[in-house]
């Protein structure tokens, strides 16, 4: 009897070791504060965001303002309100630089396409905010982002499908098409959905010019939302506190969740479909990690689109009055 040969050991896996997280170099963090007070609109929201105090981040931007001799724009929710130098600028490309070189992409959207980007590997999120499209492309032709996902709504005039918006340094790609609705709680329509009587609740006009514009015919009159409302969760909750009906894409939640949250369709909205734009620098050339991120965002917009048709929330008539004699009034019925 032979003795059974000795079993080859295994190689050991590779162990699956995360990545540590990003930490800017000191020359940088001052600067990604200010980036921060940039994306985000306010000093709240940055410190938030960077969980420092308001005072540490007011301190940062007075130093850097005071180097960079900066002067902030009077009018507020700007692109690049905070003030820009042709330094500065060099300075951002740099620290872009050492972040791509970290495998680590800033990418920026809205509050209505956040969920493509939450949760993804390789990107350094950045809190969600409303822009027009111009703004969208300094903020990235600044360097205070690496890209966007940006929807054809924020654009200041319609473009056929085949046509692309321009902006120097900046490249536009085509990533999808996605549907919008305007939905309410069911709850502020208690004597049906015909006679629904509440606002709309939109983001600003300036940024996102052609959903105004789309929507000027609907005999709902138009709620101004605070400048703090940039998370999906705050406009979601402005549903519970007042009769509000604010626009959502239902591609980008799980089939059945708006229904779960109490929402449905407005009245009578036309059909309302947008463009997605990534906007990314001209002639930036991504690394792996960039890449890889991408492609999850793309596929993420493709399970979204595949489940749009049965993810749009249908209006649920008010019941039909019983005919005379009680019980259903069905066809063929004796």
């Amino acid at each position: 009897m032979t003795s059974p040969r000795p079993t080859a050991p295994r190689p050991p896996r590779p162990s699956r070791r995360r990545r540590p997280p990003y930490l800017a170099p000191p020359i940088f963090q001052d600067l990604q504060v200010l980036d921060l007070l940039e994306i985000s609109g306010s000093q709240i929201r940055a410190a938030h965001c960077l969980t420092m105090h308001q005072t540490t981040v007011s301190r940062s931007y007075r130093d850097l303002a005071q180097q960079f001799s900066l002067q902030p724009r009077s009018q507020p929710r700007q692109a690049c309100r905070w003030g820009t130098s042709t330094s500065l600028r060099h300075l951002r490309l740099a620290s872009r630089a050492h972040r791509l070189e970290a495998g680590l992409l800033r990418l920026a959207t809205d509050a209505l396409h956040q969920s493509l980007l939450a949760g993804l590997p390789g990107l350094q999120l950045v809190p969600p905010h409303f822009h027009n499209a111009t703004d969208w492309a300094t903020l990235i032709g600044q360097g205070v982002i690496d890209g966007a996902l940006v929807s054809s709504l924020c654009h200041h005039e319609p473009l056929s499908p085949a046509r692309l918006p321009h902006w120097p340094e900046v490249q536009v790609i085509l990533v999808g098409q996605l549907s919008l609705q305007l939905v309410f709680r069911e709850a502020s329509a208690p004597d049906g959905h015909d006679y629904w009587t509440g606002q709309l609740l939109l983001p600003r006009q300036q940024d996102m010019p052609l959903l105004h514009q789309q929507l000027a015919a609907l005999p709902y009159p138009e709620a101004r939302p605070p400048c703090r409302h940039q998370e999906p969760q705050d406009w979601l909750a402005q549903m519970h506190n007042s009769p509000v009906a604010i626009p959502v894409c239902p591609g980008l939640a799980p089939l059945g969740w708006w229904h779960e949250q109490g929402l449905n369709a407005l009245p009578k909205q036309p059909p309302l479909r947008e463009r997605l734009w990534l906007l990314l620098p001209a002639g930036l050339e991504l690394e792996q990690p960039a890449l890889v991120t991408l492609r999850a965002i793309r596929r993420r917009l493709s399970h979204a689109i595949a489940r749009e048709a049965a993810a749009l929330l249908e209006l649920r008539q008010p019941p039909e009055p019983e005919p005379p004699g009680g019980g259903p009034g069905l066809a063929g019925s004796p």
